[in-house]
């Protein structure tokens, strides 16, 4: 490999490392981006060094969402118009970001307009049909699948067939008809897609996601959070217990002793359920309430309801138990419903 080559494939490295620390999701679809990418240009009879451009394109296409807010950029749900209107300036940055380096200025072009879509409505630019550069409409399909077939946290993946149909139905709209067939081919030739998610993977990356996900009060995680875990258990089988503990009586406990001192309460309960059950995995549900998730079963004595209560005057606690493996708890609801057959009985 010539010295230049070895720059350069150095620098790509180093920026697709970057957009990964950045955000979990980008950096891991960056690489599948690149290389569906390159296999269409591979179908289509393209020379090697164009796919290989196609290969750089993609690992570089997301490199302008460094400079966009985490708030919007690890948003866990649909982002609103405002923050939309940020998030589209992600390849006129990228594009910013490789003319700097000499070496890279090959791949703005391509970059850059990787959201413009066949019928002239994407952006940046509105571009339409074979307007938009050859490399570019390529990389729209790579970029589309793998956006579809990769868990998000507000969004389930697509299977290959689902995304594949979908793909389809944009033919002549999103997407180019005639290079349609060469993407199809491709996206089809994967048995599976990998499996992988938006969830934090290091301590920083939690603390990161804690602006969206954490009780401000507890430090425990939202309600909200708790659809997530459970529909992903129903794959992954990590967790094999569930506990529900309710606190009784934080109404009256309120207004004899004031609402700062139940805030401080319930502070010092979070943190003695994550002690007790051994799990970080604590959320908080209905003000007063908190979930347990449990890799591993736990079984609870009445140690465990003193030690939750103990110096708290008039509280009490009470503690519902599922097991993950027989009870299909899928989302919230259906924990609920769960919750509502053990009260029952």
């Amino acid at each position: 490999m010539p010295f230049n080559d070895f720059i350069e494939v150095e620098i790509v490295e180093m920026l697709t490392t970057l957009v990964e620390d950045k955000d979990i999701y980008t950096g891991g679809h960056s690489k599948r981006v690149a290389m569906y990418a390159s296999k269409i240009g591979e179908k289509i009879h393209l020379s090697k060094h164009e796919q290989e451009h196609l290969y750089y394109a993609g690992l570089l296409h997301d490199i302008g969402k460094i400079l966009t807010p985490d708030v919007i950029l690890i948003k866990p749900a649909k982002l609103k118009t405002a923050e939309l209107d940020i998030i589209k300036k992600h390849p006129i940055d990228s594009e910013k970001m490789v003319s700097f380096l000499t070496p890279l200025r090959q791949y703005a072009k391509s970059i850059r307009h990787h959201h413009e879509r066949y019928d002239g409505k994407g952006y940046p630019d509105g571009l339409k049909g074979e307007d938009i550069p050859l490399f570019s409409r390529i990389l729209a399909f790579a970029d589309a699948f793998d956006a579809m077939t990769t868990n998000r946290i507000y969004k389930h993946k697509k299977s290959i067939e689902k995304a594949v149909e979908e793909i389809k139905k944009q033919s002549g709209l999103q997407f180019d008809p005639l290079l349609l067939p060469a993407a199809i081919e491709v996206f089809e030739s994967f048995a599976k897609t990998a499996d992988t998610d938006q969830m934090p993977k290091t301590q920083v990356d939690v603390e990161r996601f804690a602006y969206f996900f954490k009780d401000s009060l507890t430090g425990a995680y939202s309600a909200k959070y708790l659809d997530y875990f459970l529909q992903e258990n129903l794959n992954s089988k990590q967790y094999k217990c569930c506990y529900f503990i309710q606190v009784h009586h934080m109404h009256a406990y309120n207004r004899n002793f004031g609402w700062e001192v139940g805030n401080d309460t319930l502070m010092e309960i979070a943190l003695r359920i994550k002690a007790l059950f051994h799990s970080s995995f604590v959320f908080r549900v209905f003000g007063d309430d908190f979930i347990v998730l449990n890799p591993l079963h736990v079984d609870m004595d009445k140690q465990v309801f003193y030690k939750l209560t103990a110096g708290f005057q008039s509280l009490e606690v009470s503690i519902s138990h599922f097991d993950m493996q027989q009870d299909e708890i899928k989302n919230w609801k259906s924990l609920e419903r769960y919750l509502l057959i053990s009260e029952a009985k």
